[in-house]
């Protein structure tokens, strides 16, 4: 369940009211509501010092701009420094995934429920696109090793950033993300840092087990 009204007001009272102000980094407002909130929260506190980021991304795309807050943070930039620099990221940020089924996020209103009963019925691993916060369906692969070695080629072809790590994420079947990270090396042995993450119980409710995807920033 999503923080309410008024423990986010409680939040940013205290980050108003602080020396160094606050940035909030949510996750997409096309998957949850938080950010909107949070928005409606700073409306009411009439902030000033706290600023609302939509990052239109979710688990390691988010962990990716979170972390990257931080080390501006170190660099001595302030929150209204920070708040612009992340809003320009974050257009950068890019997500791909492999589900074994799209029942879950057609449950939770995400896909139509055509496209989650033809996946099903054909028995075909949907490949998906986090985009503008928005869930696209890219491509079908009828095994999920396949489908999970898709994605490496897919990042192959994109131009990545190269001061950002690479982020594989998994919900369940953590071989499935170390046979991607192999891949992935294989393929891109310029990248500097590949690292796996295991995706929280809010995105994991909604691509249920043996996911298996990628986070990166592009240039």
């Amino acid at each position: 369940s999503q923080p309410s009204l008024h423990d986010i007001v409680e939040e940013f009272e205290v980050a108003e009211h602080s020396k160094d102000g606050g940035v909030a980094i949510f996750m997409s407002s096309k998957i949850s509501g938080t950010a909107n909130t949070a928005q409606i929260a700073c409306d009411m506190i009439g902030c000033k010092n706290v600023y609302v980021i939509d990052s239109l991304t979710a688990s390691a795309g988010q962990k990716l701009l979170v972390e990257y807050a931080v080390k501006l943070r170190r660099q001595g930039k302030n929150s209204k420094e920070i708040y612009e620099e992340i809003e320009r990221i974050k257009t950068k940020i890019s997500l791909f995934a492999c589900l074994d089924t799209l029942e879950y996020l057609h449950n939770g209103g995400r896909v139509s429920q055509t496209k989650a009963m033809l996946t099903t019925v054909a028995r075909i691993k949907p490949v998906i696109r986090l985009s503008g916060g928005n869930v696209e369906l890219l491509a079908k692969s009828f095994n999920i090793k396949r489908g999970i070695k898709s994605l490496a080629e897919r990042l192959e072809r994109e131009e990545l950033n190269p001061h950002f790590p690479v982020y594989v994420m998994y919900s369940d079947n953590e071989s499935l993300a170390n046979d991607l990270t192999s891949d992935i090396k294989r393929l891109l042995p310029n990248v500097h840092s590949v690292e796996t993450v295991k995706v929280g119980a809010v995105i994991g409710s909604h691509i249920g087990t043996n996911a298996c995807g990628i986070a990166f920033v592009k240039l």
